[in-house]
Order: structure tokens, then sequence, then C-alpha cells
């Protein structure tokens, strides 16, 4: 096992391996709900290398983790859903590109979540839009699917509820939807082509934190100490993987999809059967609440990461 801290980060929210698998990108910030800055951790070294600083509602990296878009936050006051792209460069050098303000009409506000699809060409957009007569004063949620490089909407998915924390099968035919640490806690699958919701799971617990496919289209939800598994099209689950005793706040899956690994605010990490849901080894490697999980592209090299910017990163097979 291996300890990193990553600088000025209270708490880390998401943790990505490159395709080589010898560095991590993390974002995390101050805030349990926000985003205050991206980090790129060279695991050999230790050394922090690139940094973009600023204080947003969400961010998300597409899988090559070539592009780094953030939304909300700081916009609120003007009204417009800004959204601007970071590019990585083999130097470790990030440029910004802003969407052009064409775009993105003022009728577009807080942004509340994001996520790529698979291939990284579009973006899942949650947000709220004015509707009515100007200076009524009335907004409702909406689901937006565009494209990654023009910002243009390719589809408005039915929604009711604000998208906060989302999640594309590997095919990007679907969509998971769920309303993140202050939101609501159903999850609400939608079919990206037909336009149209599949069907909501409504879990018991209070708070869901992240809701995440399989390989095999299945679905994990994290909510309270539960990890719920449903099936590809139905809301009953297939498995419940009980065995954490406080709230769970991160799931990741092995490329191989053979196995599931949780994060909890109890400090430990287990790894389950995906096929079973039978529990296999658990760690707690003493860094506290875990927020953030990630598999390498080898399946074998996990990390975690906590508050205070703490990062462990070990082999599951141990």
């Amino acid at each position: 096992m291996r300890e990193y801290k990553l600088k000025k980060c209270k708490r880390v929210h998401s943790v990505h391996f490159t395709p080589d698998g010898v560095r991590l990108l993390a974002l995390g910030g101050a805030e349990a709900r926000m985003v205050d800055a991206a980090v790129w951790l060279n695991l050999a070294t230790g050394d922090n290398e690139g940094r973009v600083e600023r204080f947003v509602t969400c961010a998300a990296v597409d899988p090559g983790l070539t592009r780094y878009v953030v939304g909300g936050a700081d916009h609120f006051a003007r009204g417009v859903a800004a959204v601007e792209w970071t590019a990585l460069d083999r130097a470790v050098e990030w440029r910004r590109f802003v969407w052009p303000k064409r775009t993105l009409p003022p009728t577009y506000k807080n942004v509340s979540g994001l996520a790529f699809d698979p291939t990284g060409s579009r973006l899942a957009v949650g947000h709220s839009r004015v509707i009515g007569p100007r200076g009524a004063n009335r907004s409702r949620p909406f689901l937006t699917i565009v494209d990654r490089d023009t910002g243009e909407a390719e589809a408005e998915l039915p929604t009711a509820r604000e998208a906060c924390v989302m999640s594309f099968r590997a095919d990007g035919a679907r969509l998971a939807v769920t309303g993140g640490l202050d939101g609501d806690t159903a999850v609400t699958v939608f079919d990206v082509a037909a336009r149209k919701e599949l069907f909501t799971f409504e879990p018991k617990g209070t708070v869901t934190r992240c809701a995440v496919f399989l390989p095999d289209g299945r679905l994990a939800v994290a909510n309270g100490r539960f990890v719920y598994v449903l099936p590809a099209d139905r809301a009953a689950p297939q498995l419940t993987l009980d065995g954490h005793p406080k709230q769970v706040n991160a799931v990741a899956v092995a490329r191989d999809g053979r196995r599931i690994l949780t994060g909890s605010h109890d400090g430990l990490i287990r790894t389950w059967d995906a096929a079973s849901g039978a529990p296999g080894p658990s760690f707690d490697w003493h860094i506290g609440p875990v927020t953030a999980l990630a598999f390498a592209p080898d399946g074998l090299t996990c990390a975690a990461a906590a508050l205070n910017g703490k990062v462990v990163v070990w082999d599951v097979d141990g």
C-alpha cells in the first residue's frame, strides 16, 4: 500500500486512473457538495503535477482524461450555465476553452450535474430552466444531452427531479440519474435514444450517493449503508450488499465486471463478487471516511481517497 497527500484538498470527490495507470486525476475541494480543484497525482513520485482551481457545483472528466468540464457555483449570479473545458497535453499544461455563449442561452440556470458518455463525445447536463412569462420566477429541472465540442443540445430527457449524480451505461444507451447528497434519493434510468424513462428505483435510505453501471448492464446504487445491484430492466434489486455500518459514499466496478468495490464513512473498503454478492477481502487503511474509489485499468490496482486529501493505492489481491 502506498499513501499520498493532495495539497489544498480537504475532501476528495472522485479519482481516475490514467489508461497506463501511472497517474491519478483527483477532483476535490473544501465542500462536501462542491468541487474546488482538479489535481494530477504522479504515483511514482507522489508529486502534485498539475492543478486547475475553480469553485463549481459539479464537474466531470471524459473517459480518456483529456477534458474537464465544470458547471454552476460562481455562475449563479449571471443565471447562465457556463461550462468550461480544460484539455491536458503531455507536458501537463491546462488549456481552457469556453463554449460559445450562443450555445448556452440565459434560460439555462443552476447546473446541478454533469456526466460524459463512454465515448466522451456527449455530455449529460442536469440544470434548471426558466419557464413561463418573464418575471414569473418559475423554473423546473431539465436533463439535456449535448455535443461535447459545440454544446449544442442533441436530446432532452423527461425528468421531474433535479439531476445531480449521473452515470452512462457502457454502450451509452442508458443513463442513470439521482439527486445526490441533498436531492431526491430515487434513481431513474432513461433510454437515451428513445428519450424516455424506463424505470425508477426508490430505495429506503435518506441519501443516494452514487449509481454506477456494471459492464453487463446491471446498476449498482449506493443508498444509506447498502449497495443495491439492479438488473438491467427492473427496479427490483437482484443483490443487496450489506456490510458497512455507516453510509456508503463510493462504488467502483472492475473493468471485467467481476468485482465491486465499496467505500464508506466507516473508513472501510470492501470487495464483493459481482455475480453472487458474496463478500471478499476488506481493507482499512486508516485514512478516515472513504469518499472516492477507482480500479486501475489492470483490474488489480485500486485507489481510495478520503478527507484531508489522503489517497491510498494498493493491490486488491494483496
